[in-house]
């Protein structure tokens, strides 16, 4: 029966990791590109169990000083950082760094125990679980734009082949029977992500040297690309036969199938690989530990206080936040219905609402007195962390170039004040098919405002002011997420920004309805 300073020392690791994958883990609930997230850390399991079995000797470590110290900072990051990532939960540089800093400290966790000769050989098993970090937004919509652009000109060149009439607009591929679009589901960068780490996976069960895990990595990232040219070019041949209905009904089940061939297909290579070279057998040894054993007691003691500091960290951020959320006093409750006069519905399709994360709402359009014609989008996500990660996937500059539009440039935030609700309209100007585009997209924070002060950092909140200052006042102010509203309009035809402007308030003061403010008791 292992001794009670085991079991402490591994109640302090699984706090370090906890602290790291709570920050991940609603960009793995919410964004598909990294479902397999969830994953990641059982297979990181599953490969440090096979490294212990073959493990070397250890030896004493010959910095120990130094580790330690690095080993404490890197600790008290982890725990200073949770109440500051509670207001600021959509920010991708809290979960990259906190994920660097776990592994880091396991890293030298193992250095104390075994050494240099230990830190070598579990290298692998615990740096695997990097490839579940979420990219940086820009990296990733940088390679995402590039091959969605790439499959739907692939795509379109195959069309030509089969003798279908068919035009490209960006990310758009215009067929008789309609127009459809290369999503980020297409993209590619979901199944390239996760055949990298299969082939990782496979490489290290294979115990395949450097250059032959680089060669299968290759094949992988190949594969990968390979089927989802088939996928975006398959979906494309059968909307120009049936119709862009058929899409919606085989867009999921296509898109599971390359992904299991993808695999399959990675796995195959992996085991004919292994059979060729004769793979290499691991063998348990028997090693007497007598330097871990001396150090038991002490890490024993290390481990039961991280995972106390943890707990006092979780609840003191958890104190905090409803300490000033109590404080504070009830905001009117409003809404934007749907079927006001001159408007038409528009139908929002299952699958964007899955991307979205199932936020209420809807789309419709309507003319205005000028003769110009507008789509509106109303999008509702309920309290929780996940609702501000949503809003950041329904971003103008993304959703729209990606269907085609050309961003010209960023206007002067607006604001429109109708029945005491103000919208801090971001305004962009769009160009599509040669012509103009306003797009109007407000962000607005549900739940409390709080005291003096904090209606300026919600109207920064609403506005997408990410300083650093302004993440800190957040913080300070004790303001979370409490759900999230997107307000976006779309005028096409006009530059005219007051004129759009006169337009879309008229809109809303036909469409906002207000709620009695509730009280407490």
């Amino acid at each position: 029966m292992a001794n009670p300073g085991f079991w402490a020392l591994g109640a302090g690791l699984g706090m370090v990791w906890w602290l790291a994958i709570r920050m991940l883990w609603n960009e793995w609930q919410v964004d598909p590109q990294y479902g397999y997230g969830f994953l990641v850390p059982v297979l990181c399991v599953v490969l440090f169990i096979q490294r212990w079995r073959d493990r070397p000797k250890p030896t004493a470590p010959k910095a120990a000083r130094g580790a330690v110290v690095i080993a404490l900072l890197l600790l008290f990051y982890l725990l200073a950082v949770p109440p500051f990532f509670e207001a600021n939960p959509e920010w991708r540089i809290l979960g990259i760094t906190g994920a660097l800093s776990a592994t880091a400290l396991t890293l030298l966790l193992v250095y104390g125990l075994g050494g240099k000769a230990w830190g070598r050989h579990f290298l692998f098993p615990v740096l695997f679980f990097w490839i579940a970090i979420p990219w940086p937004r820009n990296l990733e919509e940088v390679v995402m734009g590039y091959l969605m652009e790439h499959n739907a000109i692939a795509a379109l060149e195959v069309l030509h082949w089969c003798g279908v009439a068919a035009a490209r607009s960006g990310h758009l591929i215009a067929l008789p029977t309609g127009m459809i679009g290369v999503e980020e589901a297409c993209s590619g960068v979901r199944s390239l992500q996760s055949g990298i780490m299969a082939a990782l996976f496979l490489g290290e069960i294979f115990r395949f040297g450097w250059f032959s895990r680089s060669v299968l990595v290759s094949c992988a990232i190949a594969i990968s690309l390979a089927g989802n040219f088939l996928r975006a070019t398959t979906l494309s041949l059968l909307a120009s036969k049936s119709g862009i209905e058929a899409i919606e009904t085989w867009h999921d089940t296509a898109g599971f199938l390359i992904l299991g061939s993808t695999l399959g297909g990675i796995w195959l290579l992996a085991y004919w690989w292994s059979s060729r070279r004769g793979g290499k057998m691991v063998d348990p040894v028997s090693i007497a530990h007598a330097g871990m054993i001396r150090h038991q007691q002490k890490l024993g003691i290390l481990g039961a206080f991280v995972f106390l500091a943890g707990c006092a960290s979780l609840v003191g951020t958890e104190y905090w936040y409803r300490s000033r959320e109590v404080q504070s006093t009830p905001q009117e409750s409003w809404a934007i219905k749907s079927g006001s006069p001159g408007t038409q519905s528009v139908a929002v399709s299952d699958r964007t609402r899955r991307i979205l994360f199932f936020p209420e709402g809807f789309s419709e359009r309507f003319v205005d007195p000028s003769g110009l014609r507008w789509q509106m989008f109303y999008f509702r996500w309920p309290p929780g962390q996940t609702a501000i990660q949503a809003v950041g996937i329904h971003d103008p500059k993304t959703c729209l170039t990606s269907i085609g539009m050309e961003l010209e440039e960023q206007l002067p935030t607006v604001e429109v004040k109708v029945k005491g609700v103000v919208f801090p309209f971001r305004v962009f100007l769009f160009r599509s098919q040669d012509r103009p585009v306003l797009v109007f997209h407000a962000i607005l924070s549900d739940g409390n405002k709080h005291r003096a002060g904090a209606q300026k950092a919600e109207l920064d909140y609403a506005t997408a002011d990410y300083s650093l200052m302004g993440r800190v006042n957040m913080m300070m102010m004790g303001i979370r997420n409490s759900g999230q509203t997107v307000v976006e309009a779309a005028v096409w035809g006009t530059t005219d920004v007051n004129q759009a402007k006169e337009s879309l308030a008229g809109y809303l003061k036909r469409s906002l309805i207000k709620f009695p403010q509730k009280t407490d008791g």
